[in-house]
């Protein structure tokens, strides 16, 4: 079991926080929006927040696990929590409210360039993830 003693990136918050971050991340898979690769570090702080799940701690240790089960942890999860959507309609819909939510935050002006980040990252990520796929790495 990995040690789960809190580091600056995994000082606990509120578990309602990571309840939230869970349901949003859960209407991103849904929808296919979901940047897998960060997966393992966020439920790394969802358990540091107190997210008592089993599905939460293999996903916190999932790091170089492929992005089908990283994915399906977080479905398992978000499950297990009660944090799933019925269907892609309230997911999108969820997802949605979420957008016009930190677009009306004070904060708004600085996260849009985040949100800028995010998404050229999750690009960059799918395609490196391609890339690995066609052209895996040659044994010494």
């Amino acid at each position: 079991m990995p040690d789960e003693t809190p580091t600056p990136e995994t000082t606990p918050r509120d578990v309602a926080v990571a309840r939230a971050e869970i349901r949003d991340d859960e209407a991103k898979r849904v929808i296919g929006m979901l940047a897998a690769g960060e997966l393992p570090g966020r439920a790394a702080q969802w358990v540091a927040d107190g997210v008592d799940d089993d599905a939460a701690r293999e996903l916190a240790a999932a790091t170089g696990r492929p992005e089908e089960e990283r994915v399906g942890l977080l479905e398992r999860l978000a499950a297990a929590q009660g944090l799933g959507f019925p269907s892609a309609r309230e997911a999108r819909a969820h997802h949605g409210q979420s957008v016009i939510a930190s677009m009306t935050a004070s904060s708004a002006a600085g996260d849009s360039l985040s949100f800028s980040n995010s998404f050229s990252d999750t690009i960059e990520e799918s395609v490196r993830d391609s890339i690995s796929r066609l052209f895996p790495r040659r044994k010494k």
